[in-house]
């Protein structure tokens, strides 16, 4: 496998992409509080601590690092590849953000850049992928699935992390 098909090329991009979010955020979150305090649901979940928004990362980081490591060993091309049109979709998200606040929002920027190289990757990938396309539409399902129902938990759980880090932080 060359080194642009090889399974780690995902969480390298995911994390390139996360530094982006993780250095920015927290500044962003702070310059834009007036426009986010009125949203609903509030760009990058409730809480502004770059801290407990990195933990959320370190997460989905060893989840990519699960996924590439099970379809490395397994040779299981259909499992990666969901996940790297998951990853792929997700860029839609900041894109929507910036055009609703006229604006950037952090990770746009390596989004933008991404997204060419992920999409080669995943036509490459589906001429190699030899499953039909019924496993196919069922492994991106659940993945979709997965990735959807492990954002909710983790943007609840992200407040409760905050807390956390900022009571130790206190604590002498």
């Amino acid at each position: 496998m060359t080194i642009f098909l090889s399974a780690w090329v995902l969480p390298l991009m995911f994390i390139m992409h996360d530094f982006e979010e993780m250095i920015v955020m927290p500044i962003w979150k702070r310059r834009h509080h007036r426009l986010i305090s009125g949203m609903d649901k509030p760009f990058f979940g409730p809480v502004g601590n770059g801290q407990a928004f990195t933990a959320g990362v370190l997460e989905e980081m060893c989840i990519l690092l699960a996924v590439s490591l099970v379809s490395g060993l397994t040779g299981n091309l259909t499992l990666y590849l969901v996940f790297c049109v998951a990853y792929t979709a997700h860029f839609i998200m900041h894109f929507r953000m910036c055009a609703q606040i006229r604006g950037y929002v952090p990770g746009a920027v390596s989004a933008a850049l991404q997204t060419p190289v992920m999409l080669l990757l995943i036509v490459v990938l589906w001429r190699l992928d030899d499953s039909s396309l019924l496993v196919y539409a069922l492994y991106q399902l659940l993945a979709l699935a997965f990735v959807v129902a492990n954002l909710k938990v983790m943007h609840r759980l992200m407040p409760k992390i905050e807390s956390a880090f900022l009571a130790y932080a206190e604590n002498h």
